[in-house]
């Protein structure tokens, strides 16, 4: 920016993210920040920037042609959540897997 003329424009933007901020904000506040900077980013990136349990990944791999990166990161290349009993019990307690026990 420091190299182009004084009156130079700045490029319009393809998307604007607009959030309130002042000294009381919390930005860690899911439903307020967090999920409304999460799809902005992910209609800029066209993907899905949730994180996902390895099963959803596992399905994922042999019905889309285009993985999260999440499922990329994590899953396929080995790094994702080491499976125990108590976290599948918690999984399947909270819905997200089924009970096969």
């Amino acid at each position: 920016m420091s190299l182009r003329p004084p009156d130079w424009p700045l490029p319009r933007p393809a998307a604007v993210h607009h959030i309130v901020e002042d000294f009381l904000t919390d930005w860690t506040a899911p439903n307020a920040h967090i999920l409304p900077l999460r799809r902005f980013l992910e209609n800029c990136l066209g993907t899905d920037l949730r994180s996902f349990f390895a099963e959803s990944c596992f399905l994922f791999a042999f019905t889309r042609q285009k993985l999260p990166p999440s499922c990329l990161q994590g899953y396929v290349r080995m790094q994702g959540l080491v499976g125990s009993e108590g976290l599948r019990r918690h999984a399947a307690d909270a819905g997200l897997l089924q009970d096969y026990s």
